[in-house]
């Protein structure tokens, strides 16, 4: 009997190791974090409110992460028809909105999709669980902030993905990796161990998965998030069970990476 689920790498299940809390892929480094295995997540109202998604000022610097990383992947987003896959807060989407020719947003929580409707934001809008089996328009370019991760069959998703997508699509991914310097250092403290972050890539089983759906990496970057202080201190209270208020921007802001990869795919013909 393995000791955990068959990999999302698509790695042998025969071939993993347990090491500590993980259940590792020899062959990439992606592991599935045996304590998150054990728990259940439930995407409902509480779940952007302890992470103080809905915050406005934590919305800004979010944006202003965003711009940054738009920059350096070399994305433009005029006239585009762009997916945001895991809105959060919308401020993000908002911004998107306002400069892309056409936006797209999934979430897994029927909160967080009314948020986005009440705040006007010009989007199609898609509850994950029930996502049409076409778009009347193929999308360009596909935004994963620190949303890949939550994806319980990323197989399934990006075969949509690759239905619904242009000929030449992108996908711009941040999420946290799995061979990181900090994760080897902080071991059980790494702040992406999360109950909600139960398999972790590598950069190679990543880049692998993608290669097989015929998307390449056509650039990688290091990707600083911009956040306040009180954001980063109410990250660690929500990883030791103990949720801050939800107010948790603020006007000071600094450029951090606990251990996050950024990469651009391009959709090649074969």
């Amino acid at each position: 009997m393995s000791i955990a689920p068959p990999p999302l790498c698509e790695h042998a299940v025969e071939a993993l190791v347990q090491r500590s809390f993980r259940a590792e892929c020899p062959s990439c480094g992606s592991f599935w974090d045996l304590d998150s295995l054990r728990q259940t997540v439930t995407y409902d109202a509480s779940y952007p409110e302890q992470r103080g998604h809905f915050d406005t000022r934590v919305g800004a610097l979010k944006v202003r992460t965003l711009e940054r990383w738009l920059t350096r992947a070399d994305i433009a987003l005029a006239s585009r028809v762009v997916c945001e896959v895991g809105f959060g807060g919308g401020a993000c989407l908002q911004f998107l909105a306002e400069r892309a020719g056409r936006v797209i947003g999934l979430e897994a929580s029927e909160a967080t999709l009314a948020h986005a409707r009440d705040a006007g934001i010009s989007a199609d809008l898609f509850h994950v669980a029930a996502l049409p089996r076409r778009l009347d328009v193929p999308v360009d370019l596909w935004i994963f902030q620190d949303s890949f991760e939550h994806i319980p069959d990323p197989a399934a998703f990006m075969r949509w993905v690759t239905d619904v997508s242009a000929d030449r699509a992108e996908i711009l991914l941040v999420a946290p990796r799995a061979d990181s310097l900090s994760r080897r250092l902080m071991g059980r403290w790494w702040p992406h161990k999360l109950p909600d972050h139960q398999f972790h890539w590598s950069r190679a089983g990543l880049a692998a998965f993608m290669d097989r759906r015929r998307f390449s990496v056509r650039r990688s970057f290091f990707p600083l998030k911009y956040a306040s202080p009180e954001m980063v201190l109410a990250h660690f209270r929500h990883k030791a069970g103990r949720p801050a208020p939800a107010r948790r921007g603020a006007s000071l802001a600094i450029p951090i990476n606990f251990g996050e990869m950024g990469l651009v795919f391009q959709r090649r013909s074969q």
